[in-house]
């Protein structure tokens, strides 16, 4: 891309190409005009008894290739440039008369006005090319929206339809502006486009709402400044350019986070002014912010008294002498409302926006939930056998350690949970092509088809789930966390052979 980028900024530019090419041309309207002015000018001094031809011919060459140079540095005074320099020659053939010597400024006349009259006319012939080609360039770029009918250009007059061709694409132009103002108008978000020293040039009616001010011409640092903006509150006040992009209470104690984009012009990569917005999230805080004390209630004021009830459960039962039936009942309605509590807050932290991506070795997480369902498995009589191969053990990804142990967890203890005893769990882990698979085959139960894609929706409970504890979460917490580490779970099963989960996680390189 920089070696494209360096080939492009050696190409010449249209304009470049133009001015050489208005280069060309004056050297040849010099090569044409100089010798003509000269032969005139000394066939005028011979004719005359008292002129001398090469002088004259010397100074009229002279006076007219001034002139032409000065025509092609300062084009823009052109006509005062020519009319000084035919002025000048007058004065010259005046002054010399009076000297006595004879010189004709007719030829440094001709010379002048003929260089003046070409000169014109090729640049605006050249300028004419250009035009041609910036209204083709400008044609042929996609459309904001549909064009209005062209207009047929006529074509026997050139310039006329150059004209017409502008005012259509001004009209375009105007259209795509008050297109855009419009649609900045009615964004949701407050928007403002600012100049590269950050003078505000337009800015939306949620921009207006949220400043209280009509913002245009006002400094953007010092409207931020007002809101509260941390990094502007004390201290130097850095560039807009490099002003940290943060998320802060302003002064109404609003949640507000700022997002800044560069406008970068089409040839170049310099900035010519810059686009922020602002984005009012206090809603969306309020809501996590109760979410926090929900889940904090669930997890520690709930789950309090149920395991008091628990631990006096266990005392009255070795305390008892009669039948203990009636505890069992109590204990085991309690864990089921333990375990829903658990699942409900596992589920909540997987949907919530609070992960801690790091580097992780995925062999190390497998195996310690490998360890952790062994126990388990070992109980049912049911076998367990990994399988990692040389590359899998050393890849990395990345992943919040904690929410994908459990969501692996989740995946191993279903299936010794739904296997039989003398039955097979196998979990398998290889990389290939940038990503790594885990699979986690049983030979328990099966999913019935039709069940499949309700399979990770909360609260479902298959049918091959009846007699077995469970809420229908865990399952829609493997869904979420996978998600969220942008990889894809699949699943194939059979009913009364077994179930395959395959986890596709990219791989993380440095």
């Amino acid at each position: 891309m920089n070696n494209e980028r360096r080939r492009e900024s050696r190409e010449p530019t249209q304009v470049q190409r133009l001015f050489r090419q208005l280069v060309r041309e004056w050297l040849w309207i010099s090569l044409l005009l100089l010798p003509l002015t000269g032969l005139l000018s000394f066939n005028a001094e011979t004719s005359h008894r008292n002129g001398s031809g090469a002088w004259g011919a010397l100074l009229s060459v002279c006076l007219v290739a001034c002139v032409l140079g000065l025509l092609l540095l300062r084009p823009r005074l052109a006509l005062w440039l020519t009319l000084a320099g035919m002025s000048c020659a007058l004065l010259v053939s005046v002054g010399l008369a009076k000297l006595g010597w004879w010189w004709s400024p007719t030829a440094s006349l001709l010379g002048m006005l003929f260089g003046y009259l070409i000169w014109n006319w090729r640049r605006l012939s050249v300028v004419l090319t250009y035009f041609g080609w910036e209204l083709a360039r400008l044609d042929s770029e996609p459309k904001v929206f549909p064009e209005r009918r062209r207009v047929q250009f006529p074509t026997g007059d050139h310039l006329l339809s150059q004209i017409m061709a502008l005012e259509q694409a001004m009209g375009r132009t105007r259209d795509t502006r008050r297109f855009i103002a419009d649609g900045l108008e009615y964004l949701p978000v407050a928007t403002l486009i600012s100049d590269p020293h950050g003078r505000i040039l337009l800015g939306n009616r949620n921009a207006r709402d949220l400043f209280g001010t009509d913002l245009v011409g006002d400094d953007v640092l010092e409207q931020l400044a007002k809101l509260g903006y941390p990094e502007l509150v004390e201290g130097p006040r850095p560039l807009l350019s490099s002003l940290p992009l943060v998320e802060f209470r302003d002064v109404r104690e609003r949640s507000l986070r700022l997002e800044r984009a560069a406008l970068l012009p089409v040839d170049g990569e310099t900035p010519i002014g810059w686009l922020l917005s602002l984005t009012d999230l206090s809603v969306e805080r309020d809501a996590e912010e109760q979410r926090g004390v929900l889940l904090r209630f669930l997890s520690h004021d709930l789950r309090a008294p149920h395991s008091a009830i628990l631990a006096l459960l266990d005392v009255h039962r070795h305390q008892s002498v009669g039948d203990t039936q009636l505890f069992d009942q109590i204990e085991c309605q309690v864990r089921r409302a333990l375990d829903l509590t658990d699942g409900f807050v596992q589920l909540a932290k997987a949907e919530s926006e609070a992960y801690q991506f790091q580097p992780s070795l995925f062999a190390m997480m497998v195996l310690d939930v490998f360890d952790q369902t062994l126990t388990i498995a070992q109980l049912k009589q049911i076998e367990m056998v990994h399988h990692l191969d040389d590359v899998a053990q050393e890849s990395l990804i990345m992943a919040d350690q904690a929410l994908l142990t459990r969501a692996l967890f989740n995946l191993l203890e279903n299936a010794v949970k739904y296997s039989g005893p003398g039955t097979r769990i196998v979990v398998q882990v290889n990389c290939a092509d940038g990503w790594l698979t885990c699979e986690i085959i049983d030979q328990g139960k099966g999913i019935a088809a039709e069940e499949l894609p309700e399979l990770f929706s909360q609260y479902r409970r298959l049918s091959s789930a009846h007699g077995i504890d469970g809420v229908g979460l865990g399952l829609s917490m493997v869904k979420a966390v996978m998600d969220r580490h942008g990889a894809r779970i699949e699943c194939q099963s059979v009913v009364g052979q077994g179930t395959r989960f395959r986890l596709h996680f990219p791989l993380f390189k440095d």
